[in-house]
């Protein structure tokens, strides 16, 4: 079953507002980083006079790096934003789910910070080709992941995979969902227009798992959830 234009729509642009809003926060450190260099180096270009001794180079060239670096920060971040907010589907096409996964991590990111947690990867991620709708996907894996915050209520971390779901061909996905410390945790919750999206493409997710994490005489658990897509070769157009 796959979702209805209308639903789709209306789940897009409420992901998109609260994507947006962790943006708007995340892009207030960066800019600010940028700015305050920025000054810095003016002042001490101003206090070199004529001249500039080689510690006021040093000095010169630590802060317009740092600089470099955050707008670059800031304008991968809008231009991650903007992919998604112009994606439309209904469009089967072969992509890397590990980027996929990667790309819904990092537009996830910023909301999720706020909430006092991170997305990060799992050690190496490999190359896995799939076939599928690429932006129903992507908004699935955004879906997934900013759900989350129901999860880790008092902050913690998802850590993402992605690797070759084996000889069969496709690729598999993981989320775990770690509270920090001993802290409780809820039962991750996976919508089911989540799932009917992602089994319209092919693949399935499997059951929220809880894992126990035990220290100093109290539980915490670990969820993980994890899915699949076909390989490539092996893709139905399933798209409406």
């Amino acid at each position: 079953m796959t979702l209805s234009t209308e639903q789709n729509r209306r789940e897009k642009f409420e992901i998109i507002g609260r994507i947006s809003a962790g943006l708007a926060h995340e892009l207030n450190g960066p800019i600010g980083i940028a700015l305050g260099f920025t000054e810095l180096a003016k002042e001490t270009l101003q206090g070199a006079n004529s001249g500039i001794d080689g510690q006021s180079a040093a000095k010169v060239s630590e802060y317009l790096n740092l600089i470099e670096s955050s707008t670059r920060r800031a304008r991968q971040l809008a231009r991650d934003v903007w992919e998604f907010a112009k994606s439309q589907p209904g469009s089967i096409e072969e992509f890397d789910l590990g980027e996929l996964v990667g790309l819904a991590a990092a537009l996830s990111g910023p909301a999720v910070k706020v909430g006092s947690l991170e997305i990060i990867p799992r050690g190496e991620v490999e190359e896995i080709s799939v076939m599928a709708d690429r932006a129903l996907m992507l908004q699935s894996l955004v879906q997934l992941m900013l759900s989350s915050m129901d999860t880790l209520p008092q902050g913690g971390t998802v850590y993402w995979d992605a690797r070759s779901a084996g000889p069969g061909g496709g690729g598999e996905f993981t989320l775990t969902a770690e509270p920090w410390g001993e802290v409780a945790s809820n039962e991750w919750p996976v919508d089911e227009q989540v799932r009917e999206a992602i089994a319209s493409q092919g693949g399935s997710i499997d059951p929220v798992t809880g894992v126990s994490m035990k220290g100093g005489g109290v539980s915490a658990l670990a969820w993980i959830v994890s899915g699949t897509l076909p390989a490539a070769s092996g893709a139905v157009d399933k798209a409406s």
